[in-house]
């Protein structure tokens, strides 16, 4: 029907443009709002064996394994689209936020407890997340200072996470 030519349309949209998200974003949006993660990844791979080093390709595939919760696999491919361009901020905003993901599913598992032995090493474990995401949320506010949206919460949590009290009150100004 009519979904498949539009899907198809999106598909080939993206391999005559690639520098246009729309159709990406479409095609991406369409597969994971219709439980089709797979199709999407298959996608990916076909895109990557036209281009290894495309990085959008590499972006789509760490973007979907970070919709799949797949935290480490999405890393990968976001360092991989940062090896592919130095200076794509979003892919640097997306590890920092994984990073983030990962602490919060740790941290909900965690024992709660201050008692448990433990708690000290869950907390630690915690911290090493935030201080990961660190680094790279403060690289693509270096690349993008306008573009609040691909730092300034995460880099909030970071330092309010990592008791940075200069750091933190500095990034709380901006929230507010």
């Amino acid at each position: 029907g009519d979904t498949a030519a539009w899907v198809k349309s999106l598909e080939e949209g993206i391999l005559k443009f690639p520098g246009n998200d729309y159709f990406f974003a479409n095609l991406v949006d369409y597969y994971t709002s219709s439980n089709q993660a797979s199709k999407a990844m298959e996608f990916a791979d076909r895109m990557l064996s036209t281009d290894a080093n495309n990085k959008l390709y590499l972006y789509v595939k760490a973007y979907l394994y970070h919709n799949m919760k797949e935290y480490d696999n999405a890393i990968e491919f976001y360092k991989k689209a940062i090896a592919a361009d130095p200076e794509y901020a979003e892919a640097y905003s997306n590890v920092g936020l994984v990073y983030l993901m990962k602490a919060q599913d740790y941290a909900d598992k965690a024992t709660t407890d201050i008692n448990d032995p433990k708690y000290a090493e869950a907390q630690a474990t915690v911290k090493k997340f935030y201080e990961e995401a660190k680094p790279f949320y403060e690289k693509a506010r270096a690349l993008k200072p306008d573009q609040k949206d691909l730092w300034l919460q995460g880099l909030y949590g970071v330092y309010y996470n990592l008791n940075m009290g200069p750091e933190f009150e500095e990034i709380d100004k901006m929230m507010k």
